[in-house]
């Protein structure tokens, strides 16, 4: 396993002058002990996806539905996807070593190495998927505001993008403090989407990281420009 950016694991400060490369390349280099040491530390995010998605899409239909797992990792959230009946479930991330520790799993169809942001990524159709999921991939150096765009575009009109996000990394992320909410707000007064926000907890989505909230967009459109 390689230190390079050992200590921006934790320190998110120190991902601010990260390019996206070097934020996939940190990933990669601890990609064997990411479930043992986030785990340990609390996370819980991938729970709480799993509890709406459980909540919001009967049995019957979960076998048909098509779900991109965004920031897939290691696959903690394709594993309670699965659990609960899911089955057409493919894996998004931009660190291959963490995708290659997914698949030993057997839980996705497809893996696709990518960075998610503004830019389309040719692997995936447009209104391919009826849900987007993502759990610990709204912080500093990951997913982008403008790449809501490129979610809009491959998720069905009538389908959704559910994602966790703690307060503390809204206030303190440089790409979102003063762009995420308003840009959510937005799309919500234009029409694009229809947003549902859950008040999480302290601890909820993660033991370290305070309060936070679940949004899950139903998405109204086939494709906006930003």
């Amino acid at each position: 396993m390689s230190d390079r950016y050992r200590d921006a694991r934790l320190n998110f400060n120190l991902r601010k002058t990260m390019t996206p490369q070097q934020i996939a390349d940190m990933y990669n280099d601890f990609a064997d002990e990411y479930e043992e040491k986030h785990l340990g530390l609390g996370l819980r995010s991938h729970l709480r996806i799993g509890e709406y998605m459980a909540d919001t899409y009967p049995q019957d239909q979960r076998a048909t539905l098509r779900v991109l797992d965004v920031g897939a990792g290691t696959g903690l959230v394709g594993e309670m996807l699965s659990e609960l009946g899911f089955v057409q479930i493919d894996a998004l991330d931009p660190a291959q070593k963490m995708l290659d520790i997914a698949k030993t799993k057997n839980i996705y169809q497809r893996l696709i190495c990518a960075f998610l942001n503004k830019d389309r990524i040719d692997e995936i159709e447009t209104d391919q998927y009826d849900c987007i999921t993502a759990a610990g991939a709204f912080n500093e150096g990951l997913i982008p505001v403008c790449a809501f765009h490129e979610m809009i575009r491959i998720v069905k009109p009538g389908g959704r993008i559910v994602f966790t996000i703690t307060d503390k990394y809204i206030d303190v992320t440089d790409g979102y403090r003063n762009d995420l909410l308003p840009f959510i707000q937005k799309m919500a007064d234009e029409g694009v989407w229809d947003v549902t926000a859950v008040p999480l907890a302290d601890g909820a989505i993660h033991l370290l990281d305070g309060p936070g909230t679940l949004y899950s967009f139903k998405v109204n459109v086939t494709e906006k420009i930003l």
